[in-house]
């Protein structure tokens, strides 16, 4: 499968192949309607000036959107023969198939989760206050001791300028 849609999808080509169709359908029917009243009112003896002479230039602008239509078909043509000659894009690879995380696999120990070591602590983005009164001190030593932490854990990082 290709990377980039095929040329039978694309809009603005099939907007190229009805809007060039319309317009020589459109130029064959003012050219025929006009040089057909022209023919008739001439041979009768009846032509007006406006039938001849008006009639003229729209069988002119009828002859010119049939040329119109046909440039658009003769360009479609060119672009869909170019679009054949364009190699495609290399396809990836498929990936490999991704474990489902539905599936988990059954825990060997029936040891209970508080027993587990504490995981370490996750270190803070946040800058670290500048002076730490000595309560703050005293709190931390006991949470230290409640958690198992050493004092490097706790120690508060550099701020960052």
């Amino acid at each position: 499968m290709s990377s980039r849609p095929r040329l039978v999808r694309s809009i603005p080509f099939w907007g190229l192949i009805a809007g060039s169709l319309a317009s020589g359908i459109a130029g064959t029917m003012l050219l025929t309607d006009r040089l057909g009243a022209m023919a008739s009112a001439l041979t009768d003896g009846t032509a007006t000036g406006i039938e001849v002479y008006v009639g003229q230039i729209e069988a002119v602008f009828g002859a010119i959107l049939v040329g119109a239509g046909i440039v658009g078909l003769a360009l479609a043509l060119t672009v869909a023969s170019i679009r054949s000659f364009v190699p495609s894009a290399p396809v990836a690879a498929p990936l490999a198939p991704v474990e489902s995380a539905d599936r988990v696999e059954p825990v060997a120990s029936a040891a209970p989760v508080a027993s587990a070591a504490p995981a370490a602590p996750v270190a803070s983005a946040a800058p670290a206050a500048p002076a730490a009164s000595a309560d703050s001190i005293e709190d931390g030593a006991a949470q230290a001791s409640a958690t198992g932490s050493t004092d490097a854990e706790l120690a508060p990082a550099e701020p960052r300028n």
